[in-house]
């Protein structure tokens, strides 16, 4: 989602990862065949938040997919009996010891043209800004070599520390297709895109006759939805009738996506956030 233009600390950018990817092929069609080596290795971490399915993901490919030696994973920092808080990752690489601090996030640009704390979370109470002074400010600068000695003990043959915000998602706007040509300086130019609307004050996006429609469930929020049938799968009308049931009884914004027939099956061609009229104030 973020260039690497942070002055105090990098970003793992979009061509960094088409390298790791590029790298670990050969294994990720290994797994395309047989995946019971990552299905069981997350049945060892059930949970339903988006965030740490993304982390258990994360920490698989450091460990099955790339040359990397991790050595520890949501490593705890204490201070006497206070606990300062997580390191998400740290792993070593040609004497370099890496700490990355992960994140996926969605958010909605509130009005176009908007500063990024009016990047606001479906919930709105969070925001791109504060997220990413919370990462580069307060996470990452836990790393010091005084914090790692005392939780691990002395790190024998480390050179240098780098530390790297590695933050994925999608910002949603009420035309996501329109040149965005007012991007602030720090978001990758192609980040993922998505719409979002009003429920009952703006229409969803124009569809082709094969368009179909489904709610995005948790934790399966990270790639395009691939579904191998129609089951599950509305056409815009009674789609249409399924939202206006959940904002009768429901506040809560919906994750929704538009499918379409491909050699698979139906492959997610947009996504965006349903959320309610009074949003986000309500």
């Amino acid at each position: 989602m973020l260039k690497d233009d942070a002055p105090q600390h990098s970003v793992f950018t979009e061509e960094d990862c088409e390298l790791l990817f590029d790298k670990a092929l050969d294994k990720l069609y290994e797994l395309e065949k047989n995946p019971t080596p990552l299905l069981s290795y997350l049945e060892r971490f059930p949970n339903q938040r988006v965030g740490r399915y993304f982390e258990i993901l994360v920490q698989y490919w450091l460990e099955h997919l790339t040359e990397f030696e991790v050595i520890a994973s949501n490593l705890q920092i204490h201070k006497g009996k206070r606990t300062l808080g997580e390191i998400d990752f740290l792993f070593c690489h040609h004497n370099q010891l890496i700490h990355w601090e992960t994140a996926v996030k969605y958010f909605i640009q509130l009005m176009p043209d908007c500063d990024e704390q009016e990047y606001i979370g479906p919930n709105a109470t969070d925001n791109l800004a504060l997220k990413k002074a919370r990462l580069l400010n307060i996470q990452l600068p836990r790393s010091t070599r005084e914090n790692l000695n005392h939780e691990l003990g002395a790190l024998n043959g480390i050179d240098s520390i780098r530390r790297q915000a590695f933050f994925k998602g999608w910002l949603f706007y009420s035309k996501p297709y329109e040149t965005n040509s007012n991007c602030f300086s720090s978001l990758n130019s192609k980040h993922l895109k998505g719409f979002w609307i009003r429920h009952g004050k703006e229409e969803l996006p124009k569809e082709t006759e094969a368009t179909l429609w489904t709610v995005l469930t948790k934790p399966y929020w990270l790639a395009p939805t691939l579904r191998l049938s129609s089951d599950g799968l509305l056409p815009r009308k009674k789609f249409t009738e399924l939202l206006k049931l959940h904002f009768n009884t429901k506040e809560s914004p919906l994750l929704v996506a538009q499918v379409c027939p491909c050699t698979s099956g139906y492959l997610e061609t947009l996504r965006g956030f349903i959320v309610s009229p009074q949003w986000p104030n309500g």
